[in-house]
């Protein structure tokens, strides 16, 4: 956090760092550009699980499903150009891992395809369909499930503040996920519902929560809720958080240190945050920064 305040004398050497000669590329780079990098969203696969997005997204998959003999007859050759490299770099780094079980759609509770989404035309991805036509699985929603449409906007709040604290500056903090998963452990005892086939009906687990999976948002929510309730003696009302994003109107530093420790699995993601600036630069990110 200290490169995002150079006007303070206890960061001087962390700026003196970034000021140097062999900081030039990374200091003219847009982590130092917010008003610019926010104009537009990020080349990367939406969070959202099977469940929440709209059903015309699967109409594809369904007329596979349905067509005549078994589903990987009819799978689009380029469905599977598109994820099975991904696969292969999932396991190869052990995010996944070969489920011992029949590949049946009885024992296996989704299907991996390729689709694209509207702010990346033309870009195949993997996704998994957990929804499973067979009903053999009831993963269930967990007691404190909390639906995306019940969290907080965050932006009337950082306006409402502006408008009460003359030259106020905010942090917008995201922690770090991958494109498929969040980074935290799937017990072996709930991988079952984890499980899906590839294109060609290998059996696959996740060993790490998969943003598929169902209510997936609302555990990475309860997990920075939690965090935050550590903080809140010191903070109280000067943050608010929606799923894994965190709005501080003080304090970035602090909540950044407890969102990243005990344990040391969660990171802040610099490149989708943004520490240290006015509410103008908030009011003119693209809608994607506040999801």
């Amino acid at each position: 956090m200290a490169m995002f305040f150079p006007e303070l004398e206890v960061t001087a050497l962390v700026t003196k760092f970034i000021q140097s000669d062999q900081c030039e590329t990374f200091r003219n780079s847009l982590v130092f550009n917010p008003r610019e990098r926010g104009k537009t969203q990020p080349d990367r696969r939406g969070r959202t699980s099977y469940k929440l997005r709209d059903s015309k997204f699967w109409d594809e998959w369904n007329k596979v499903w349905d067509a005549e003999g078994y589903y990987t007859e009819n799978i689009p050759l380029e469905w599977n150009i598109a994820i099975r490299p991904i696969i292969a770099k999932l396991y190869r780094a052990g995010v996944i891992t070969p489920t011992y079980a029949e590949n049946d759609r009885h024992i296996i509770l989704g299907v991996a395809m390729a689709n694209t989404e509207p702010h990346r035309p033309g870009k195949l991805d993997l996704f998994v369909n957990y929804h499973n036509p067979y009903c053999h699985f009831n993963p269930g929603l967990p007691p404190n499930y909390t639906q995306p449409e019940r969290w907080p906007i965050l932006l009337p709040l950082a306006q409402k503040f502006a408008s009460e604290h003359e030259g106020a500056r905010f942090a917008l903090l995201r922690l770090w996920s991958a494109p498929h998963f969040y980074p935290f452990m799937v017990g072996p005892n709930n991988r079952e519902n984890t499980s899906f086939l590839d294109g060609v009906g290998r059996p696959w687990e996740f060993r790490f929560v998969p943003k598929d999976m169902l209510a997936s948002e609302s555990m990475i929510h309860n997990i920075v809720q939690t965090r935050l309730k550590f903080m809140h003696k010191q903070v109280g009302d000067r943050v608010a958080h929606r799923g894994d994003l965190v709005l501080l109107f003080k304090y970035a530093t602090a909540v950044t240190f407890a969102l990243q420790t005990r344990p040391w699995i969660r990171e802040v993601d610099l490149w989708k945050s943004f520490v240290n600036v006015e509410l103008d630069v908030l009011e003119g990110l693209d809608p994607c920064w506040w999801d």
